[in-house]
């Protein structure tokens, strides 16, 4: 069985996750804020060197798979935003890049099917994956308006996407395969706290296969989908992004593939 790093394996998707991988035999490691087998502010440069150090301390012969999937949601302040769901990926990525090499691994990142939407700043995408200067952009980040949070946590999440499609040839030269999952609205402890207003504008237009009933999915089959990414079935798959979103994206962009 292998190894397997998590990032934000404590609650939501990300709990279900490491709940599947320990039921298929593997050994998970949880790197979280609270309740992680290592903790660790992963928003923060010092945070993340300790949690990447932690884990070459503990598998110096490399490991199995890599899941990133920490983040904050698009009420939470637009430095965090960009930090944990754009930085902590990456950089945590590229520092354990060496050790899943060891073993052949792979890395699946959660990204977010609000990817394709119209809030979606061009430019911030473009400073957050191009440019990749955290201390400037952490600058900008600080003018953003609380208003704008929908489009900093988008804008995130798509230079996270076109991150990895950039990055996947790389990786597969060096044995690895890196790929993304992009979910759409999920039961999960953020969504939990959404106001009545905030859940019925986010299913203004419903999920094809929720249609009838109007409901997010379901946080294991948002899992399923990261499980399956990072298993050796998808060993021929490299720097997709796998909407597990129940149809909407291809409903709002059907001519689009």
């Amino acid at each position: 069985m292998g190894i397997y790093v998590i990032t934000g394996g404590t609650t939501g998707i990300g709990a279900v996750v490491r709940q599947q991988l320990q039921e298929a035999g593997h050994e998970v490691f949880n790197l979280d804020y609270k309740g992680g087998d290592y903790e660790a502010d992963l928003s923060t440069t010092s945070g993340r060197e300790g949690a990447i150090q932690a884990v070459m301390d503990r598998w110096p012969d490399g490991i199995d798979g890599l899941i990133c999937n920490a983040g904050v949601g698009p009420t939470a302040p637009p430095s965090a935003i960009f930090a944990l769901n754009f930085f902590a990926g990456v950089q945590i990525a590229e520092g354990l890049r060496p050790l899943l090499k060891k073993k052949s691994g792979c890395c699946v990142m959660t990204s977010s099917n609000s990817i394709t939407n119209q809030t979606v700043r061009m430019d911030w995408v473009d400073m957050l994956s191009n440019v990749m200067d955290e201390d400037r952009v952490m600058e900008i980040a600080r003018t953003i308006p609380d208003a704008l949070r929908p489009s900093a946590y988008s804008s995130s999440k798509h230079a996270l996407a076109r991150w990895v499609r950039g990055t996947s040839p790389s990786w597969a030269v060096d044995g690895l395969r890196i790929n993304a999952v992009a979910p759409g609205n999920t039961t999960t402890p953020m969504t939990a706290s959404m106001t009545p207003q905030q859940k019925a504008a986010a299913l203004l237009v419903p999920s094809p296969t929720r249609y009838r009933v109007k409901e997010f999915l379901d946080a294991e089959e948002i899992a399923n989908g990261i499980t399956f990414l990072a298993s050796p079935k998808a060993s021929g798959i490299n720097g997709i992004i796998l909407f597990v979103d129940g149809g909407i994206d291809a409903l709002l962009r059907s001519e689009r593939f």
